[in-house]
């Protein structure tokens, strides 16, 4: 009989993702766990919106096998989750999953200090207009779920200017944050919007969701951050 051949992972030092939305019928759950294969990490940061809530009863096979591989992964390595707005409440999380839950998180390496935080706290929009907010998401989820090559969400985030608006707030706020506690380097979610630009001194790396395509990571290691694009 020929002889298995193990696949070799990629090791890196840390991995960041965000908004994966477990719960909803669009989340990209074989890209998620063929992503959590490929590598071998000494850290991973779940950069918040990774579970939608607890209705349990959204969550199919794909989401509790993503799920359970989190929780595996939390006894080989740092797994460090920080909550999203759509995440339920940390108390439940820790005991859920048997990790840390943080409203926001810092880390030093090779000279470098980075902070993931989700990004929601920094958007006024949603703070000063809620109901004009649930309004706009409940017409965004609407409009990607009929949408399954998502041209007319990617058209409607394009070409919306209180959306690239709330973009430029996020990234802002975050970046003024991180300098005020020290990082040089901050990654967010929150805004479904792969983006990365320097402000300030500060590089804002933003990861986007995994409920649209294309999805993303972002991977530090010796030589510096690097994006990973999954169609």
């Amino acid at each position: 009989m020929p002889s298995k051949t193990k696949t070799t992972k990629e090791a890196v030092d840390t991995l960041v993702i965000s908004d994966l939305h477990l719960g909803d019928p669009a989340t990209r759950t074989d890209e998620i766990s063929d992503l959590l294969a490929r590598y071998k990490f000494k850290r991973l940061i779940l950069n918040g919106d990774i579970i939608n809530g607890l209705n349990l009863k959204r969550l199919h096979t794909g989401h509790w096998q993503v799920l359970s591989r989190l929780r595996e992964l939390s006894g080989e390595c740092e797994v460090v989750w920080v909550h999203g707005n759509h995440d339920p409440d940390m108390n439940v999380l820790s005991k859920l999953l048997g990790m840390n839950v943080y409203n926001s998180y810092s880390w030093q390496e090779k000279g470098h200090k980075y902070l993931a935080i989700h990004g929601h706290q920094f958007d006024r929009f949603m703070h000063d207009n809620l109901i004009l907010s649930l309004v706009a998401f409940a017409f965004y989820y609407v409009l990607k779920r009929f949408d399954s090559s998502d041209y007319f969400v990617s058209l409607f985030k394009s070409k919306n200017s209180a959306w690239k608006r709330n973009v430029r707030q996020v990234a802002k706020g975050a970046a003024n944050y991180a300098r005020l506690v020290g990082a040089d380097t901050v990654f967010c979610g929150h805004v479904h919007m792969i983006d990365s630009r320097e402000m300030n001194g500060v590089q804002y790396y933003n990861s986007g969701t995994w409920v649209e395509k294309p999805s993303g990571c972002y991977i530090i290691n010796a030589g510096g951050v690097k994006f990973r694009q999954i169609d």
